[in-house]
This record gives C-alpha cells, sequence and structure tokens, in this order.
C-alpha cells in the first residue's frame, strides 16, 4: 500500500486519514479513558513520557484552598558558616562484547558569607564494567539481579559510577570541614548501589562526627504529595519559609526512615524546592536554612554552589571525544563504525 494513502504533507504538518474499520474495533475493545473528567482541569503538559519526575509546580492558585497549613520562617539570626555542594555527571564512551565504558566526574563548590570562596573537581574518570569489576565494587553480598542491571542497562550503570563519585566527594568533604553544611543534590536516600564504606550510613556518621548538617535539595519529586506542598508555599505571600510534609510522606510510605523532609521557598516568585534534613543534624531546620541562605548565593531561588557543580561535571563533546582518542592510543582499540539506526529506519520528515 502506497504511503501516500496513509499520509499526506501539506503546509509541512502530518495529516493522518481517517479511522477504518480497524481502527474503530480497537476503540471499542480499549480500556475506558474517561476522558470527559478532564473538562476545564488545570494541567502541567509533561516533555517526557518516560520516567520524569513531577515538578513542583502546583496546580492550583486557591489560597483557600490551603488556608489551615502555616509554613515556618527562616530563623532570623543567620550564622557564618562553609557551605558545600557536590554533584557529579557519567557519560557512556563505548562498548565492548561483555560490558561498556563509562566516564564520570564530580565536582565540589565552597561558599562562604555569600560568596563562592573555591572548588574542586576530579575526572574525568574512565571506568570499564563488566561482570568482574561490578562484583568487585558492590560485593558478593550484592543480589545478582542489581549485578545484571548494572551491567545490563546503561542508566542503571551511569547511576551506579555517579552514586559511588558523588558519596565520596560528600564524605572527603566532611572530613575536611567542620561545622559546615554540607548539601547533597537530590533526596537523602540510600541505594541498593553504594559500596560498603560509602553509604549515606557512612557519610551521616561522618558528618555527625565532624558537627557537620547535612542537607539534600531537590527540584522533582515523583511524589504528589510533595507537589501539593509547593502549592502551599506558592501562594504564601511571604518567602523564606518552609513546610515540614514528614508525616505526610511517612503515611504513605512507612519505610521512608528517619530524615526530615520539606518544601521550601526561599525568594518570592522563585521555584519550589524538596530539601531534606539528615536525622544526625544537631541543628534545627529553620536555623540551616537561614545559615544557607546567608552563606550561599541564590540564583532564581536555587543554590549557586549546587548550580556551579551541576555545570562544572557536566561533559561536553570535545570531552567525550577525547576520552575516545585517549583509550583507542592507550589500549589499542578497535574501533567499530557504527551508523545512528533510529535515523536510518525512521528517517527525517525535515
Amino acid at each position: 500500500m502506497p504511503i501516500q494513502y496513509l499520509m499526506r504533507m501539506m503546509n509541512n504538518q502530518l495529516n493522518v486519514i481517517p479511522s477504518n474499520k480497524l481502527e474503530d474495533e480497537f476503540s471499542k475493545a480499549a480500556l475506558v479513558s474517561r476522558l470527559g473528567s478532564l473538562s476545564g482541569k488545570r494541567v502541567v503538559f509533561r516533555t517526557d513520557f518516560s520516567k520524569e519526575s513531577l515538578p513542583l509546580q502546583p496546580l492550583s492558585t486557591e489560597a483557600s484552598r490551603y488556608s489551615n497549613y502555616h509554613p515556618q520562617s527562616f530563623s532570623i539570626t543567620p550564622c557564618d558558616r562553609v557551605v558545600a555542594s557536590i554533584d557529579s555527571s557519567c557519560a557512556l564512551i563505548g562498548e565492548t562484547e561483555e560490558g561498556a565504558i563509562y566516564a564520570g566526574r564530580v565536582a565540589t563548590v565552597i561558599s562562604s558569607r555569600g560568596s563562592i570562596q573555591k572548588y574542586m573537581r576530579a575526572g574525568p574518570i574512565i571506568f570499564y564494567l563488566d561482570p568482574t569489576t561490578v562484583q568487585a565494587n558492590l560485593g558478593s553480598y550484592s543480589q545478582r539481579r542489581v549485578l545484571n542491571l548494572v551491567v545490563q542497562d546503561r542508566s542503571v550503570a551511569e547511576r551506579f559510577i555517579r552514586v559511588q563519585l558523588e558519596r565520596k566527594a560528600q564524605i572527603r568533604a566532611s572530613e575536611m570541614l567542620r561545622d559546615a553544611i554540607i548539601m547533597v543534590d537530590g533526596a537523602l536516600k540510600s541505594s541498593v548501589l553504594e559500596q560498603n564504606n560509602t553509604t549515606l550510613k557512612n557519610l551521616q556518621d561522618s558528618c555527625l562526627e565532624n558537627s557537620n548538617q547535612l542537607i539534600g535539595m531537590s527540584k522533582a519529586s515523583s511524589l504528589r504529595m510533595i507537589s501539593n506542598g509547593a502549592a502551599i508555599l506558592q501562594v504564601y505571600p511571604k518567602s523564606q519559609v518552609f513546610l515540614d510534609i514528614t508525616e505526610s510522606v511517612r503515611a504513605l510510605l512507612p519505610a521512608f526512615g528517619s530524615n526530615k523532609i520539606t518544601v521550601a521557598k526561599f525568594s518570592l516568585n522563585c521555584p519550589i524546592f524538596r530539601v531534606d534534613f539528615s536525622r544526625t543534624n544537631t541543628e534545627d531546620e529553620a536555623q540551616l536554612f537561614s545559615d544557607l541562605k546567608h552563606n550561599d548565593i541564590f540564583f532564581r531561588g536555587y543554590p549557586e554552589t549546587l548550580r556551579l557543580a551541576h555545570h562544572l561535571s557536566v561533559f561536553d563533546a570535545a570531552t567525550v571525544s577525547s576520552v575516545r582518542g585517549y583509550l583507542a592510543r592507550q589500549y589499542g582499540l578497535i574501533p567499530i563504525p557504527s551508523d545512528d539506526l533510529r535515523a536510518a529506519v525512521l528517517g527525517k520528515f525535515v
């Protein structure tokens, strides 16, 4: 059947021919979608249909819905202290018959009294992950399913490398500093991809030993209740406020842990962020929020140290190309030409 019969291009738009009998029969057998109940609802259209986390963006602007909630304010007496933020990135470099090659990079940015003091960056650090190296890293105690996922799933392998790099950098920062704020990109939660000596518990113990306070900051969340908390702050007329939603999360997820979970607004007309506080912290959240705001720089309501750590750790195409060239020369690798199968099969309309 000629493709012109199925579709036609007019004014650079794809126009689909009306449904045939087969499509009608499929529609009758499909699940009931109840699209009529969507009428008039507010919606945030997603840009990804896979595992994108829900943005902390409220869907309702009616202040009356949240009148029973009373956010807490930051402390009015901030203290001078150091803030150290850590972030990392990972890039797939190549694949062999048994495994894959990745490059990782991690950065730590330090600020104090509203000024960036210095940064430290490690990488590119090259990893070759095959069943043997993954087993050696995770240890024999690890579940076989986890080992197979790291070897077979690229996204899990990249997460595995990032967890190792970030935990090591976080623990090292905690060992070097005292009475500081150690800030993690993301939620404070343990992972099955952690190594024995670089777990979240190791990090928390190090922070407690050196009188450091551990905070995790997230830009998005997969939990709707956290977005509901963000809605409360969005309509609240003040800035530098936060809302403790720990009990709401634990009611749904009893095994979540003993860390505190909050949502916070650092400036007016800025996004709302999820902020986790370690169970080992010795200071209350109001004081830590105040100290963080005083000692970091906030760009669009987000800590500059975390923003810089992100940009310092990401890879560009030139760095990836350099790593590939180094590996080819150093280890006599034999590059195998590869084509973009998606482009070759699907083609392009424009």
